[in-house]
């Protein structure tokens, strides 16, 4: 478990260093909003089309190997964007390549699952969040640092040679000393295909629910990240290292809330209680965000969306991985893995659209998604009360 956290933390820690400074940059060279938000998108649509194919891949071959594989080609393809990407159409290649290798988090999801019980495993989850919030607490603070004293200096390339190296650790160190979590079974040689475990996952109406309700709750998320960078310039004169204060808030609270206190909180209210108060709290977030008078306050609204984060994207993994079969966890998760990765991609060719003809338009449209996505989440709590939950 330490060294999947580590893998995480390494993934995430990577792109979070260029968040302070990457639309400032896109805008420097010359993209529009509406141009600079689709590049920014690509690295997770990358994401949603190879993830599955990773954790199928890690179902038949091992998570170890393709771990390895992963973090070897992310660390080359960030050494690419530290060292050639002067126009936007070479960072769109690099965050497109750095995406497809960032894709592992399936394997790293499937691997938690093949080492914790049922009962354990959204306290496993959380630690795995704990390890993104780590990332994002530390991440964008240095990348706030060495990525430009204002909007007109922003670069990206010192960051992204640290995640190069950073990366290229991670793949030594699962290496030498990453064991082999996924057992071999004569069953697994008959391994379902990407397009068979959405198969799958759609005959199981509650699944098919839980993947969709990650795909609504991304998109809000990922419109207000693409965005937050202009919002804050045009209404509070933002820049690099205010930026890497404001992820530094996102990162210590998915920490504390992932990290320490996701288990205790699981155990008394349950996981499906504990998605409903994330979309909640997303939702104020992100109208907080919108509405209050300084920048100051600004930080509440980032905090609220934070525990709602936190709090959703724990429990439905845990809820998504009860419902998976030991021999389709890596493609099942996958799958689930994927919902993610696009509404991180459809979020942002939206945001930049809606936040060209309004400023902070965005975040309006994300609370009132929020709202539907709350109703969903309640409607899900009776079926899921019903029907009882699958522990495997």
């Amino acid at each position: 478990m330490p060294i999947l956290f580590l893998v995480v933390f390494l993934v995430m820690a990577g792109f979070a260093m260029l968040l302070p400074s990457i639309m400032y940059v896109l805008e420097n060279l010359g993209a529009s909003q509406a141009e600079a938000t689709p590049i920014l998108a690509s690295y997770s649509l990358s994401q949603f089309i190879i993830g599955p194919v990773w954790g199928r891949l890690s179902d038949w071959f091992g998570r170890r190997p393709i771990l390895i594989i992963t973090l070897l080609g992310a660390s080359a393809c960030y050494l690419f964007l530290a060292t050639m990407a002067d126009t936007p159409a070479l960072v769109l290649l690099g965050l497109t390549l750095v995406g497809i290798f960032s894709g592992n988090t399936s394997v790293v999801m499937a691997a938690v699952s093949d080492l914790t019980s049922a009962e354990n495993r959204a306290k496993g989850m959380g630690l795995m969040g704990a390890g993104i919030g780590l990332a994002f607490t530390l991440g964008p603070p240095l990348g706030g640092v060495v990525g430009g004293s204002d909007a007109a200096t922003a670069t990206i390339s010192v960051s992204a040679a640290i995640a190069a190296g950073l990366l290229l650790t991670g793949a030594l160190v699962v290496a030498v000393l990453f064991r082999e979590s996924h057992a071999e079974h004569e069953e697994d040689r008959g391994q379902i295909s990407r397009l068979e475990a959405f198969g799958r996952i759609r005959t199981r109406p509650i699944l098919m629910q839980i993947c969709l309700m990650m795909l609504m709750f991304t998109v809000p998320l990922s419109m207000m990240e693409s965005v937050l960078s202009y919002f804050m310039e045009t209404r509070y004169a933002w820049g690099p290292p205010d930026m890497g204060k404001l992820f530094l808030v996102i990162g210590l609270v998915l920490m504390v809330v992932q990290g320490g206190l996701i288990g205790r909180l699981n155990n008394r209210f349950g996981e499906i209680s504990l998605a409903r108060a994330g979309v909640f709290f997303m939702g104020l977030g992100l109208f907080l965000i919108l509405i209050v008078p300084t920048a100051g306050l600004v930080f509440i609204g980032i905090a609220a969306t934070s525990v709602g984060t936190a709090l959703f994207n724990t429990s439905m993994s845990a809820l998504a991985s009860h419902r998976a079969k030991p021999t389709e966890r890596g493609a099942v998760m996958g799958v689930f893995q994927s919902m993610q990765s696009l509404g991180r991609s459809t979020g942002p060719l939206a945001a930049g659209l809606l936040n060209q003809e309004l400023n902070g338009l965005p975040l309006l449209a994300g609370g009132l998604i929020m709202v539907l996505v709350l109703l969903w989440v309640v409607s899900l709590h009776r079926q899921i009360d019903r029907v009882g939950i699958v522990k495997t």
